[in-house]
């Protein structure tokens, strides 16, 4: 931002004095910028000498001038004497930046100010005066003070230092440049990042865009600096740990207060994890939707139909065709994750002996490597095993080979987790029912789901203090769980789940989950307890989740409200009776 404005309260009514005196505060203007670039050392030398050839220049023409209108000699005597005490600062600043240009400071800038101001709204309006009084000075005391207001550089400083202090401590990427785009500031985070300080940052900021963003953020760096106006984008940037990183930036102008453009101001927050989570949200989408256009001309006459029967039976008939789905559906549960479990069992059993002689091989096979090195290159035999592993391609076996292990060995397991829920589900094993505390049991599930919560949602908790309660916990705890993973899945970018409890007098407790998710449309609402249905992507869900949560509230005599919203959310209020 430039020190000075130059507007008419400068001029002194002599166009050749006013022309020079305009130049030497474009230099001082550009000696403030360049100080603010770190390791523009040559660049501050430079200036300080253009500005005491050119003060030289001004202060000879002045001086003429004053000669040429008989000026007073006393006052001229002063006035020079000025100009010599002027000069001899700045040559003693010249020497010290030219022996050592890093302990330039701003003093040299308070000092160029403070001179300038009284220089030429001073002596030089006075001297104007006196040899041809061209200016009214009615108002000249209140102008004096008033560009003294607006150019009390120290504490343009004082206020520049906190900026950055703030700058440094804030968890954002923030620069600031000047009208033709240099970067005249970067925050810490822009250099740990980068690794880079802010004066290679304006060299070398392409370099740390990534080449796929480069082009287009050139494009919106020039249509920034033609529209003059707050603009956002948002682009990859290569840390110097060469990992890749999603800033969302905004870029605002910064003008003075007369209106006129001094540089701009951009502030980036990093974004990258909600880029991966869109971008596998993109994918998954994708994916349904091809899946979904393949069948949804089949499947909408049977829809409609399902939709014309469940709408019919819904009233009176939906608790008896639950309760007869859900025995039928345990029945045949318990049957299946029995058949299932005793091939598991030496499947996994199997694979993991497989897998040891796997490593045996792997040891053979190192074992003839090593013996091959130490043979000589044309032996017979070393050439036949060499030819041989080319011929197998014997490096890709064996890392396919594991791999192939590996994958099989977490098809087993995701496997041996689907029995185990149909057991659940079928209530193969029974369970005592004991007092159970159910607060804790919410926090508990809580810590067991916490990885599925954290990065979706903000959590809330309004406990009633619920009293022990009569009840198989282990099974209650599996409520809790399912309901608050569908929760967690039904947030798509970054939401709020609330967990309430309380008592509805005399006879019932309850405990209710409740989401900021996209909710539930009503033509599902009445399959969502069904077993096997899901709405989530093929393979990710198995669809026994809520029907398990609601034959377990069954089992306890308890019952299930559903309020939901499409695009606002969904409520899951269980009841238990206080008296079983």
């Amino acid at each position: 931002m430039a020190i000075f404005d130059w507007n008419d309260n400068f001029n002194v009514g002599i166009e050749r004095i006013d022309r020079q005196h305009k130049k030497l505060i474009d230099i001082i203007n550009q000696l403030d910028d360049c100080l603010k670039l770190d390791g523009h050392f040559n660049k501050v030398i430079a200036l300080l000498d253009e500005l005491i050839e050119y003060t030289h220049y001004h202060f000879e023409a002045e001086e003429q001038y004053m000669i040429s209108h008989q000026y007073d000699a006393q006052a001229f005597n002063n006035h020079k004497a000025n100009h010599l005490a002027f000069l001899k600062k700045i040559k003693q600043e010249q020497t010290v930046c030219h022996g050592q240009p890093e302990k330039v400071t701003n003093e040299l800038l308070d000092f160029l100010v403070n001179w300038m101001v009284n220089h030429i709204l001073g002596e030089d309006k006075l001297m104007a005066q006196v040899t041809s009084a061209p200016i009214d000075d009615t108002d000249a005391q209140q102008n004096t003070v008033d560009m003294l207001q607006d150019n009390l550089y120290g504490a343009l400083r004082e206020s520049e230092a906190r900026f950055k202090e703030l700058a440094d401590t804030l968890p954002a990427y923030i620069w600031v440049s000047n009208e033709q785009g240099e970067r005249i500031y970067c925050n810490r985070q822009w250099q740990v990042l980068t690794g880079r300080a802010c004066e290679q940052l304006n060299r070398h900021w392409s370099e740390v865009i990534h080449t796929k963003d480069r082009e287009r953020m050139r494009q919106f760096y020039a249509s920034m600096l033609e529209q003059n106006k707050a603009m956002e984008t948002e682009y990859q940037v290569i840390g110097q740990d060469m990992s890749v990183r999603w800033l969302l930036e905004t870029v605002v102008p910064r003008t003075h207060k007369n209106g006129r453009l001094v540089g701009y101001m951009g502030c980036a927050i990093d974004f990258s994890r909600q880029k991966d989570i869109e971008q596998n949200l993109e994918q998954a989408v994708e994916a349904r939707t091809v899946e979904l256009q393949a069948s949804a001309e089949k499947l909408e006459q049977e829809k409609q139909e399902q939709m014309a029967l469940n709408r019919q039976l819904q009233d009176a008939q939906l608790q008896l065709v639950q309760a007869e789905k859900m025995a039928s559906i345990g029945q045949l549960a318990a049957g299946v994750a029995h058949e299932i479990n005793n091939p598991l069992g030496y499947i996994n059993s199997n694979l993991h002996t497989l897998q040891e002689y796997l490593g045996d091989l792997e040891k053979v096979s190192d074992m003839a490597r090593q013996l091959a090195a130490q043979l000589p290159s044309d032996h017979v035999q070393v050439q036949a095993y060499r030819q041989l592993k080319q011929d197998l391609d014997l490096d890709f076996i064996q890392e396919d080979l594991r791999n192939l292990v590996i994958e099989s060995m977490e098809g087993a397991t995701r496997a041996k987790q689907i029995v185990q829920d149909l057991r659940n589900f079928s209530h193969v094993e029974t369970k005592k029912r004991e007092m159970f505390d159910i607060e804790q049991g919410l926090d508990a599930t809580l810590n067991i789901v916490y990885n599925e919560l954290k990065y979706r949602a903000k959590l809330h908790k309004h406990y009633a203090g619920l009293q022990p309660y009569e009840c198989v916990g282990s099974q209650l705890n599996q409520v809790f769980m399912n309901l608050l993973v569908n929760a967690a899945h039904a947030i798509e970018a970054f939401g709020d789940i609330t967990i309430r409890t309380g008592y509805r007098e005399p006879d019932w407790l309850w405990v209710e989950v409740e989401d900021s998710g996209k909710g539930i449309p009503d033509e599902i609402k009445h399959k969502i307890f069904d077993p096997f249905f899901t709405t989530k992507p093929v393979g990710e869900g198995t669809g026994l989740g809520l029907s398990l949560t609601y034959k377990i509230v069954q089992d306890h005599n308890g019952k299930i409200e559903i309020d939901s919203t499409v695009g606002k959310g969904t409520r899951f209020r269980i009841y238990f009776p206080l008296n079983g």
